[in-house]
């Protein structure tokens, strides 16, 4: 697959194109994405997804503090190529952009800048100043000359993935549901920091993670089941998602750490992926610290069943 960072560098024949922000890249996404794909192979044509960087509620201040992604670019970037995507065009979204009425968008973009052969829509995709109805695409599809058709949506277990329900999910804390929804587990990927070294103190040493994108959704506060991708290999891990109420004293100071089971080695300032499986508790404060010693104790047992358990019953 093909990145281009400007609408400007594709000059590959007429293309057969899809578009929108695609958080998540759920299952939704990618059968749109496959299908396009397809179409692509079927007219002889290359396949395009036209993608808009940042995030358009950013850049229109539409509560934008509240927004949180759940796919960075880079994470974004890389599921499409899976696809079978030709071409992937980061689109850089501006308030200009934003004006565009549908008829402009398309002129401007679609028909002068790719010369779009087939244009395949989400079935509640819309775009352009005010948005725009398929009765009113198809009208621009016949003036322009290109093809136009509408993809519609998929069933999950007898829901429709969205990225506002997965959203709402992992907020939730409930990992388990927002992981069938995705069609993977949700990932969160940083790079190790230092931290307070109490972990190592009672045998529990953690890794602090800062993330690589400030926006991207943490999940709710609490103790989580993960599989953790570091240095090339795969671990189970013990997620503490909070502001570690027993030993921190900054209570706005929310923290993600994660105990890497079966590991040791030093991974200061390695980037690693935490996968998410289950949540297992709120995050408690402790008397002490042997309290949370034993209760770290449990963890440990409850979350290698857990993660032994998933790698026989994987659903997503």
């Amino acid at each position: 697959m093909q990145i281009h960072s400007s609408i400007e560098t594709y000059n590959d024949l007429p293309p057969i194109v899809t578009m929108g922000t695609f958080d998540g890249v759920h299952p939704g996404h990618r059968a749109l994405l496959h299908r396009v794909s397809e179409l692509a192979r079927n007219e002889g044509a290359p396949s395009v997804a036209l993608t808009f960087w940042p995030h358009p509620r950013i850049v229109l201040s539409q509560d934008a503090e509240k927004l949180r992604l759940l796919t960075t670019l880079e994470e974004k970037t890389k599921i499409i190529s899976e696809a079978g995507i030709d071409h992937l065009i980061v689109v850089p979204f501006t308030k200009e952009l934003a004006a565009l009425a549908a008829k402009d968008f398309v002129k401007t973009i679609l028909i002068n800048k790719l010369r779009v052969k087939h244009l395949v829509i989400g079935f509640n995709h819309r775009f352009g100043k005010g948005g725009t109805s398929l009765k009113e695409i198809i009208k621009l599809s016949n003036l322009h000359g290109f093809d136009v058709s509408q993809f519609r949506h998929i069933d999950i277990h007898g829901q429709f993935p969205s990225s506002t329900k997965i959203r709402d999910h992992l907020l939730k804390g409930e990992v388990i549901e927002a992981n069938i929804l995705l069609g993977y587990q949700y990932t969160i990927n940083g790079q190790v920091t230092g931290g307070m070294k109490l972990g190592r103190s009672i045998n529990y040493p953690t890794a602090n993670l800062m993330l690589s994108e400030k926006a991207k959704l943490v999940p709710l506060d609490g103790v989580y089941a993960c599989n953790v991708q570091v240095m090339g290999k795969s671990y189970g891990g013990m997620v503490n998602i909070g502001v570690r109420p027993t030993v921190n004293h900054q209570m706005d100071n929310r923290s993600i750490e994660v105990h890497i089971l079966d590991f040791q080695g030093d991974i200061y300032s390695e980037e690693i992926s935490l996968r998410f499986v289950a949540r297992t508790r709120d995050e408690m404060k402790f008397a002490n610290i042997d309290e949370l010693r034993l209760q770290l104790q449990k963890d440990e047992i409850e979350i290698r069943k857990i993660l032994s358990d998933h790698r026989l019953n994987f659903i997503p």
